[in-house]
């Protein structure tokens, strides 16, 4: 992400993101669990725009405006800038600056709610580094990356450009190159998810922490060459979500998407994040956008052909 000036105003467009393998390696004990995911930028955005306001440096208010992409208008969920993380992130930055948090944001939102798509992680990651521009606070990467923390474990991911590993609670970041570009076809379903109450449903493994992750590592390397190798249909064997078993029991209709998904003749097909998401990796762009044609005539949600990457 890279804020750009236009005229007196700032933007900066925020990724969703895909989990392309996601493992629970154990509850940690300041109560969040203990992850390791891969994950990497999709093409699908919000638009954050800054505006200063003339009437005062004091003051500092939100404005959101909802757009649905395709499929039914599920995600024209009431949202309320209270509450909304763009806010808490400026405030954030402005406290740890000294200054009074001031001007206008406009949020374009375009990533679907409750998807394990990252938008509203996404939207914070960007607040951090538009307001770092446009109120020129200067806080380093370093800095920004303990605000980012501080909101959410998905937030210091979208502080990096392009793949990465993520670890502990999403704030241990292994920066990734050479993986290439992937075709995909996402669905977003009719609902959404509860992160807490996923996890809350996640049946443990009788496996110690020590020996699941080990485990992971080994799968997450298998993974990594093929993608490394270009063999994308062997990599697709290895894109596992620990946490979409515990959310197909919380909503069937996730097997249902996957195995439309299949039919369709998608690589591989999973659920990103705590769902509700669930992606197809597609052969190519045209089949990505074929697919995405035929599952949107299925009232299966919001489906969206898109790729891997800024």
């Amino acid at each position: 992400m890279v804020p750009r000036k236009v005229g007196t105003a700032w933007e900066v467009a925020a990724p969703a993101k895909l989990n392309l393998y996601l493992e629970v390696l154990g509850q940690r004990t300041d109560g969040f669990h203990e992850l390791e995911t891969l994950m990497v930028p999709v093409r699908i955005y919000d638009q954050l725009r800054w505006t200063p306001e003339s009437r005062s440096r004091s003051h500092c208010s939100l404005s959101i405006d909802l757009q649905v992409l395709s499929g039914p208008a599920d995600n024209l969920l009431p949202l309320d800038p209270a509450d909304n993380l763009v806010l808490r992130a400026a405030h954030l930055l402005a406290t740890r600056a000294g200054i009074p948090p001031w001007g206008h944001f406009h949020l374009t939102k375009r990533i679907p709610l409750q998807a394990g798509l990252g938008g509203g992680s996404s939207d914070a990651a960007a607040t951090l580094l538009l307001a770092n521009e446009c109120w020129q606070t200067r806080l380093s990467r370093a800095e920004l990356a303990e605000l980012a923390t501080e909101l959410g474990s998905d937030v210091p991911y979208f502080l990096n450009a392009g793949a990465a590993v993520c670890r502990g609670r999403g704030e241990l970041i292994e920066s990734l190159a050479g993986l290439p570009r992937l075709h995909v076809v996402v669905v977003k379903p009719t609902f959404g998810l509860s992160t807490p109450e996923v996890f809350r449903e996640l049946a443990e493994s009788s496996a110690p922490t020590e020996i699941r992750r080990k485990t992971s590592s080994e799968q997450l390397a298998r993974l990594l060459a093929a993608l490394r190798a270009g063999s994308i249909s062997t990599a697709c064997g290895w894109m596992t979500n620990r946490l979409e078993a515990a959310a197909s029991r919380l909503a069937p209709e996730i097997l249902r998407i996957k195995a439309a998904l299949a039919q369709e003749g998608c690589w591989g097909q999973f659920m990103t994040g705590s769902g509700s998401t669930v992606v197809g990796i597609a052969r190519s762009a045209t089949q990505a956008r074929r697919t995405a044609r035929l599952l949107s005539a299925q009232n299966l949600g919001t489906v969206l052909a898109a790729a891997s990457g800024w």
